[in-house]
């Protein structure tokens, strides 16, 4: 539900956007001295310099804008407009070196030693450059790349030589990417593994899609690399989706030891360039097109000509979501169209799978394979659950953060040398200041949620809209000295961690962290290479990342993710905990992971000890049926926004009101959102409830023409109206 001009742009790479820019001429026929002074310079510029756009018209006029007295002059017929398109894609080239004739030919060799007699190094650099030519002569198209060669000799050398006519410099367009040798061909499956690639193979034969429900550490990646062998075999084309760029650093290597450059990467980290360049790769359709895309969400618009498998990683994870902008897709339910229109296969693959995968294995709609075992000899990771209630009555906590039980269990791992991931999902120091005299809370201006503190900067900042404001321990209200912090995040925890173990090598793990393109490849290759004894992060370090070493996992505040107002959130909590908790004990040994709670006896808590998914399944199946909730219904949000709030409350209530003459939906709200107001605008926000079995695109156009018949009024123009089908 949203415009095919936003489709396009989320489709294709920004720098594949042509741009255009007015150019400017001048009418020969008409009489400049009818013209103002100042309007007649401009025309004499204009007709000086044919073709000159309006930004260098605005440079010369040594002015930041002209377009007022342009167009003043187009209206008179002075001047004509007209349009040029530039495109922004730039290919890489690089300067290379080749000889003017063929390093064989002895007469030029001869001739050119006899020019270079009174130049020993420019004779130097010919003779080095002979040497390379000879030894590589049988390889076509061999040229030496100037710039490599510069560690032998000097640019002036290479320019009297050029001028000698004894070399030639050519300009060659090259690839931004490393190229890469396949060292390895495929890893021998165990037996479980082998049987779930045949159970694939079979359930292929008579459906096109499929879910791998394996348990972490079963291998599944090692079965996803056979299937893409067998695919690559056939002459077809083959999609690997992940959830997060963070997996891909990992992946990667994985898939190029075995398939060397045949393997393409793909996501948001890379230049406008970098990604056109693997667009034109596929659109080539040559021998040197990549066979496999390993890429996140938005490489599910790639130019795919030939695909045959589509692989969805970690199906259950929230990434695969885009909420803003529009179009608010979601790659996994994508990668199911993708499929069906390309006549692929799709596999979709997770250790716990959402409710709508489980909810169409169990109405046949996809076939099930399981892995229910690790593939190496270690067991699941044993759980242990620390009663923060018990241990805040001993006084057994530290810094409000880690209880004495946890931080011993840190030091015994790492005394055995063994190295820890401890997760929790907030990012900063704390979520906020409080004053414990007056009960003040800093505000973000823009936005109705409290500020939270980074140490770091020692700032105040609003994870909404970036406002931020200095630290300090002064109350604006009552004027004492004793504000207080509240909570803890990543930063706090990393920073407790440091004052107890000094020694220990931490790295934290967050958005504030891994800004940078390679950041996270570079912090996850120095946790593999033990550069690091503990990494702290966020939901980052819950995807399917494998670490030999990791002894232990602590989830440090465990009751937050059990909290969330979502009907997910129960579902949500069980994925983080178990994914997480998948990190621990991967090679031989077992592994074991501490879960920090208020509510030991908690019944998901008691899901994850177990790993239950079928449990969980079956407890929140009556729960979704019962209320309406997916997988037994689709659901659209409409939000409306204004920086008016009457505003906002009337548009939603003529909406609501439409939306519920839309027969067989349940229309809920309009409510405000647990966050009001955001970078100044209100929000109210309307939920429609549509059966599985109900005609969606009626529903959708119904949907639409009560929009339009909103967004079209005057008063609410204004108002901004967004609509987010399947939101959550």
């Amino acid at each position: 539900m949203c415009t095919r001009g936003e489709v396009m742009k989320a489709a294709l790479p920004s720098g594949m956007k042509l741009e255009s820019e007015t150019v400017l001429s001048v009418n020969p026929e008409f009489d400049c001295m009818t013209l103002g002074e100042s309007d007649r310079i401009v025309f004499t510029l204009i007709e000086k310099n044919v073709g000159i756009t309006v930004s260098d018209l605005a440079k010369m006029m040594a002015r930041k804008s002209i377009a007022n007295q342009v167009q003043k002059l187009v209206a008179l017929n002075a001047v004509v407009a007209g349009e040029t398109i530039s495109n922004q894609y730039k290919p890489k080239v690089k300067t290379y070196i080749t000889l003017s004739k063929p390093c064989n030919d002895s007469s030029f060799v001869d001739v050119s030693f006899s020019m270079l007699a009174k130049a020993p190094k420019q004779q130097e650099a010919f003779l080095k450059l002979l040497n390379l030519f000879v030894c590589n002569k049988d390889v076509a198209d061999y040229a030496v790349e100037k710039f490599d060669f510069l560690q032998y000799t000097t640019s002036q050398v290479l320019s009297e030589l050029q001028k000698k006519g004894i070399i030639l410099f050519e300009e060659r367009v090259v690839s931004r990417f490393e190229k890469s040798v396949a060292t390895k061909g495929l890893a021998t499956l165990s037996e479980k593994q082998e049987n779930a690639l045949n159970e694939i193979r079979t359930a292929f034969q008579t459906k096109q899609f499929c879910l791998l429900h394996g348990v972490t550490s079963s291998g599944k990646t090692e079965v996803y690399i056979h299937l893409i062998q067998q695919a690559i075999s056939e002459g077809k084309q083959v999609l690997y989706l992940l959830p997060e760029i963070a997996l891909t650093s990992q992946i990667i290597n994985r898939l190029r030891n075995v398939f060397g450059d045949k393997v393409g990467v793909y996501h948001s980290r890379f230049s406008d360039n970098e990604r056109i360049e693997v667009w034109n790769n596929l659109l080539a359709h040559s021998e040197h097109s990549y066979q496999v895309i390993l890429g996140v969400r938005s490489s599910i618009f790639l130019p795919f000509s030939n695909l045959g498998l589509v692989v969805v990683d970690e199906e259950h994870e929230t990434s695969f979501k885009q909420y803003d902008p529009a179009p608010r897709y979601n790659a996994r339910d994508m990668a199911y169209v993708l499929a069906q229109k390309s006549g692929a296969k799709l596999l979709l693959g997770t250790a716990t799978p959402s409710m709508e995968t489980y909810y169409n294995v169990l109405t046949k709609k996809i076939a099930l394979v399981e892995l229910t075992a690790r593939h190496t000899t270690a067991p699941l990771p044993e759980i242990h659950f620390i009663d923060m209630v018990a241990e805040r009555k001993q006084k057994r906590m530290c810094d409000d953060v880690f209880s004495k039980t946890l931080l011993e269990k840190i030091s015994e791992n790492l005394a055995n040398g063994k190295q820890i991931i401890l997760f929790q999902n907030r990012r900063g120091y704390s979520p906020y200041l409080e004053c414990p005299d007056c009960g003040y809370v800093p505000q973000c201006v823009n936005c109705d949620v409290s500020l939270t503190y980074h140490k770091f900067s020692n700032m105040l900042m609003c994870h909404h809209c970036g406002y931020a404001v200095r630290y300090t321990v002064d109350c604006p209200e009552c004027h004492h000295s004793n504000m207080r912090l509240v909570g803890f995040g990543t930063e706090k925890i990393e920073d407790t961690l440091k004052n107890v173990f000094p020694s220990a090598k931490i790295a934290r793990m967050d958005l504030d962290t891994t800004r940078g393109k390679n950041a996270y490849s570079e912090m996850i290759e120095a946790f593999e290479n033990r550069a690091i004894d503990i990494l702290v992060g966020t939901q980052m370090i819950t995807k399917g990342l494998d670490f030999e070493n990791v002894g232990m996992v602590g989830i440090v505040g465990a009751d937050s993710l059990l909290r969330f107002p979502d009907f997910r959130a129960f579902e949500r909590a069980f994925q983080l905990m178990v994914q997480v908790a998948g990190r621990a004990g991967r090679s031989e040994s077992q592994g074991h992971v501490y879960i920090q709670t208020f509510q030991p006896s908690h019944p998901i808590l008691q899901f994850v000890k177990e790993n239950d998914y079928h449990s969980l399944l079956d407890s929140q199946m009556v729960e979704r049926r019962n209320f309406w909730y997916p997988p037994f219904t689709r659901l659209i949000k409409v939000s409306v926004k204004n920086r008016d709030v009457e505003k906002v409350k009337e548009a939603a209530k003529i909406l609501a009101s439409d939306f519920r003459k839309i027969a067989g939906i349940m229309v809920l709200g309009p409510e405000f959102p647990p966050i009001p107001r955001i970078q100044l605008l209100y929000a109210q926000e309307i939920l429609l409830k549509v059966p599985r079995n109900m005609n969606f695109s009626t529903v959708r156009n119904s949907v639409r023409r009560s929009m339009d018949a909103v967004v079209g009024l005057e008063e609410y123009k204004s108002t901004t109206f967004s609509i987010n089908v399947d939101p959550y």
